[in-house]
């Protein structure tokens, strides 16, 4: 595999998010969905590229805008569809459900897979990912209508099994694309 990569840097890198120059595997991530079915993310490796997102579903305004501009880009690159694999993972274990994550992400594409962590798995994946999560409430809100400040980028976890670029927030649908041409052709 170090071949294949060595031959697509000499493609133009992708343009929106952060390029990895020396890429490393990502922390393990074994989920399961509404039915019991295990999402391996190492088990991906040499099958399909994973774009990984940390959201949640009662998001405004963030999550909602970054799954449906992934979704029309891949339907831009419908091509390289079966090179990728879109995944949601939800960081709030207080509201979220196994069901409710996946039919969030089903929403914008029924390809895209949707998990929802109990507390302590988030913690662990909080941790070995090494990114925070907080609650955030407005003065006047309800305790359950608060926010989550969360990672807003989107991973790419190549084919061999290496996080080579983080999609930068709010990247557009046209800017995925191009970059997705980049990374999966």
């Amino acid at each position: 595999m170090a071949v294949l990569w060595s031959t697509a840097c000499e493609r133009p890198r992708p343009e929106h998010g952060q390029w990895m120059d020396d890429p490393l595997p990502p922390p393990a991530l074994v989920l399961h969905d509404s039915r019991g079915n295990a999402f391996d993310l190492a088990a991906q490796k040499g099958r399909a590229s994973v774009l990984l997102y940390f959201g949640y579903t009662h998001c405004p305004d963030v999550c909602p805008a970054t799954l449906a501009d992934f979704a029309r880009a891949l339907r831009t690159v419908s091509d390289l569809r079966p090179k990728v694999r879109f995944v949601f993972v939800s960081v709030d274990p207080e509201r979220d459900t196994p069901v409710s994550a996946e039919q969030y992400a089903w929403q914008f594409d029924s390809s895209f897979a949707g998990f929802a962590p109990t507390a302590p798995q988030l913690d662990s994946i909080k941790a070995a990912w090494g990114f925070a999560v907080q609650k955030e409430t407005m003065p006047g809100m309800k305790m359950e209508d608060y926010g989550m400040l969360h990672p807003a980028g989107v991973f790419f976890i190549a084919r061999d099994g290496l996080v080579r670029f983080v999609f930068a927030p709010g990247t557009k649908a046209e800017a995925i694309a191009s970059d997705l041409r980049r990374l999966l052709e």
